[in-house]
């Protein structure tokens, strides 16, 4: 019930923010304030750090990345791991299409460090990279009796999440609401499709 109420409470919290930013071309709340507070210094390493770490956000990354796992996955006959990776990754990264296209958000132009195309809110790094982290955590853990060890599987799924969308902070692609946007989405469809899994593919 308590993980319900979370996810009521971060859906109002992202269909307010998706109603402050759509169609717009600026930022809000707290935007600003951050992104020239971490573009007034600029270091040319981290900046390549960032790219790095933003490229294993990347389509370009994790199609091969995620593509190799369920083949894996199917050979070894984890099906139900092959199903959630395909679920999770593939479902993830459609459904953030679907909804910048519903937001259209402009990035934030002004900030790039790096060529980006596309609509901007939510942020499609950080809302795929929480809810494929979520995952990979879960299936690691599903069977695990030890609390500490499935702690310090999520600990460290959301430590990485946390930092593919400070990289795309840091890049300048996206405003800190993008990426507050992504994390919450990311989190609900983590939670989405587990629950779909359990109930629905896990039936074929």
């Amino acid at each position: 019930m308590k993980r319900q109420i979370l996810i009521i409470i971060l859906l109002a919290i992202f269909i307010t923010l998706g109603l402050m930013v759509r169609g717009s071309s600026d930022g809000i709340l707290f935007d600003h304030a951050i992104l020239e507070s971490i573009h007034n210094n600029i270091d040319p390493t981290l900046v390549d750090i960032m790219k790095f770490i933003s490229f294993l956000g990347s389509y370009k990354f994790l199609v091969p990345a995620v593509g190799f796992a369920v083949i894996i996955s199917i050979i070894n006959r984890r099906y139900f791991v092959a199903k959630f990776l395909i679920l999770n990754s593939l479902g993830s990264f459609v459904f953030n299409h679907l909804l910048k296209l519903v937001f259209q958000r402009t990035r934030p132009l002004d900030y790039f460090l790096v060529e980006q195309g596309g609509l901007s809110f939510p942020s499609g790094h950080s809302m795929v990279s929480m809810s494929r982290c979520l995952a990979i955590a879960y299936l690691l853990t599903r069977e695990e009796r030890s609390k500490r060890k499935r702690i310090s599987a999520y600990t460290l799924a959301v430590f990485f999440a946390l930092v593919m969308g400070l990289s795309r902070i840091y890049l300048g692609v996206h405003w800190p609401t993008d990426i507050l946007g992504g994390f919450i989405m990311g989190y609900i469809f983590y939670n989405l499709s587990k629950l779909f899994l359990s109930y629905g593919l896990s039936l074929l």
